[in-house]
C-alpha cells in the first residue's frame, strides 16, 4: 500500500511511501519465550516504519519518487489512495 508517512524527525514534512498491508514480528518477552504476531493496516505500517529507523532508514530516502513529498499543512490537498 502507499502511504502519506510522517515522523518527528521531520515534524511538518509528509511523506509518500509504499509498505505492506500486513507483516508478522517474531519477539522474545521478559522471560525469553517466543512470540509472534501478525499486524495489519495502520499497525503494520507503524511497525515498518519504526524497524525502518532501527535499521537507520529513514522515511526521506523510501520515498516513492520526486514529488512524494509534502507539508502538514497541504495534507487535505493530497491523493489517499
Amino acid at each position: 500500500m502507499t502511504v502519506w508517512d510522517d515522523c518527528m524527525c521531520f515534524p511538518d514534512l509528509l511523506v509518500r511511501v509504499e509498505r505492506h498491508r500486513s507483516c508478522r514480528i517474531t519477539y522474545r518477552d521478559r522471560e525469553w519465550k517466543e512470540h509472534a504476531m501478525v499486524l495489519e493496516g495502520d499497525l503494520s505500517e507503524l511497525l515498518q516504519h519504526e524497524c525502518d529507523h532501527l535499521d537507520g532508514i529513514l522515511a526521506v530516502s523510501q520515498a516513492v519518487d520526486k514529488f512524494a513529498f509534502a507539508l502538514k499543512s497541504q495534507k487535505k490537498f493530497l491523493r489517499q489512495d
